[in-house]
C-alpha cells in the first residue's frame, strides 16, 4: 500500500483494540479524518483514504466508480494490524465503501471486515430523479455548484472560498459524477454487520429516503444524532459516540 493512499493516526497497529477506515465524502482528501481521530478512543487505529484527485494525489485524475472501488479495496486489504475493521463512508464514499467491502466479502478476504458503517447517505435503493440534472450534461461552473449544492456536497464555509473552492471542485465533481447515477438492491447481501448514521436535522436523509438500508444485511442498525449532512466535517464527535455506542454489534468486546 504507497503512503499516498491512505492517512494512518491513533493507536499503534500492533496494540489497537479496533481499526477504522474512512472512506470521506465527495472531493475530501484524508485530513477530512483528522477531526474524527481527535474525539476516538485512544486505542483505536484510524486510517482515512486519500483517493485519486486530492492531496498528495492532485495530479492524478479521478477515476470512475470501479476504480474508486479497486483503490479502496487495495487500501483496506493492506492496512497494519490485526485488529476488526470497520469501514466508514461517509455521503458518496459509502457507495464506494458498500462496493469495496462486498468486493472482499469472497473466500480469500473472509473476516477481513467486521462491519460497514454508512454515515449521511440514503440508501442506494432509491433511483435518481429523471429530472434531476446531471453533472455530466454541463460544465457551467454556476450551475456545477448549484447542483452540488443540491446533493450537499459542499460544505457552506468552502463555497464561501473562492480560491479554495476551486482548488478542490474538480475532485468534488468527479467523485459525484461517479456515483450520481448509481442504485443497487440488497444483493449481494452484507455478510457483515451494517450501522447507519444520520443528522436529525438532515434534510437530505429523512426516515423515507433511509429505511431501505435494513435490506442489506441481516445485522442491521440505524443511529440517528444531533446535526446536519455534514456530519464528519460539523459533528465528527456525534459519529464517532454513534459508533463507540453500538460497538457491540461488531466486536465481542465492547469495553471499548
Amino acid at each position: 500500500m504507497s503512503a499516498r493512499n491512505v492517512v494512518i493516526k491513533g493507536a499503534d497497529p500492533r496494540d489497537a483494540a479496533l481499526r477504522v477506515l474512512i472512506v470521506p465524502h465527495a472531493g475530501a482528501g484524508a485530513a477530512a479524518g483528522l477531526a474524527f481521530v481527535e474525539h476516538a478512543p485512544a486505542d483505536w487505529l484510524v486510517a482515512t483514504a486519500r483517493l485519486p484527485g486530492r492531496e498528495s494525489r492532485l495530479r492524478e485524475s479521478v477515476p470512475a466508480l470501479p476504480g474508486l472501488v479497486a483503490d479502496v479495496v487495495a487500501t483496506l486489504r493492506a492496512l497494519p494490524g490485526t485488529a476488526p475493521l470497520i469501514v466508514v463512508g461517509v455521503c458518496s464514499g459509502a457507495v464506494i465503501a458498500l462496493e469495496a467491502v462486498r468486493a472482499v466479502q469472497g473466500r480469500e478476504d473472509v473476516g477481513l471486515v467486521a462491519g460497514l458503517v454508512v454515515v449521511s447517505q440514503w440508501a442506494v435503493t432509491e433511483k435518481p430523479d429523471p429530472d434531476r440534472p446531471s453533472l455530466r450534461d454541463t460544465d457551467d461552473p454556476a450551475r456545477v455548484l448549484e447542483i452540488l449544492r443540491e446533493f450537499g456536497g459542499v460544505p457552506q464555509s468552502l463555497a464561501a472560498n473562492p480560491e479554495m473552492l476551486g482548488l478542490v471542485l474538480p475532485a468534488i465533481v468527479a467523485d459525484m459524477a461517479a456515483v450520481e447515477d448509481y442504485t443497487s438492491g440488497p444483493d449481494p447481501l452484507l455478510a457483515c454487520p451494517l450501522l447507519t448514521v444520520f443528522g436529525d436535522a438532515d434534510d437530505l436523509c429523512p426516515d423515507e429516503r433511509t429505511e431501505d438500508w435494513s435490506l442489506f444485511g441481516e445485522n442491521v442498525r440505524g443511529a440517528w444524532v444531533p446535526g446536519g449532512h455534514m456530519l464528519l466535517a460539523d459533528s465528527p464527535d456525534a459519529v464517532v459516540d454513534a459508533l463507540v455506542g453500538n460497538l457491540d454489534q461488531f466486536t465481542a468486546d465492547p469495553a471499548h
